[in-house]
């Protein structure tokens, strides 16, 4: 398991094979998108990659402070330890991204309250969360969360 810069073709493989709550999510912000469309436009110098081998694990970046990552379908074959040390890598992650970021920027972005997975990974990260919620576009409950 091994974290990169990643590429457009890691975008366009993430987007191709979006884990079932991310995709849930990505639908819940906002009807109508196909995220082959969305997550390429995403690359930037901020973009990394998880993968194992030359499968994509997650895609996420960071720029101007919107911290945002999405797991594909290839998370859900991990095991145990394989899990344990995906989680340890994001994390070792996100403690290079806050001591490289600018004190001013705070790291946010918007997480669906019925995706309980990812709130749970954003707590075990070290997230808050605002106090009640926020409704997307497309009509349904979204908490912004800070790292």
């Amino acid at each position: 398991m091994q974290k990169t810069k990643a590429t457009l073709a890691d975008l366009i493989s993430a987007s191709n094979n979006l884990s079932p709550n991310d995709l849930s999510d990505f639908n819940a912000m906002q009807a109508g998108r196909n995220p082959v469309d969305v997550f390429p436009k995403a690359l930037d110098e901020t973009t990394h990659v998880i993968k194992q081998g030359n499968r994509v694990l997650a895609v996420g970046g960071h720029a101007q402070g919107g911290i945002w990552f999405v797991t594909t379908n290839v998370v859900n074959e991990l095991s145990k330890a394989e899990r344990f040390r995906f989680y340890r890598m994001l994390k070792s992650h996100l403690v290079t991204i806050k001591s490289e970021s600018s004190n001013d920027i705070a790291l946010t972005n918007f997480v669906s309250v019925n995706n309980h997975a990812h709130v749970r990974l954003l707590e075990a990260l070290g997230a808050t969360f605002q106090t009640g919620h926020a409704t997307s576009p497309a009509g349904f409950p979204f908490k912004q969360f800070w790292l």
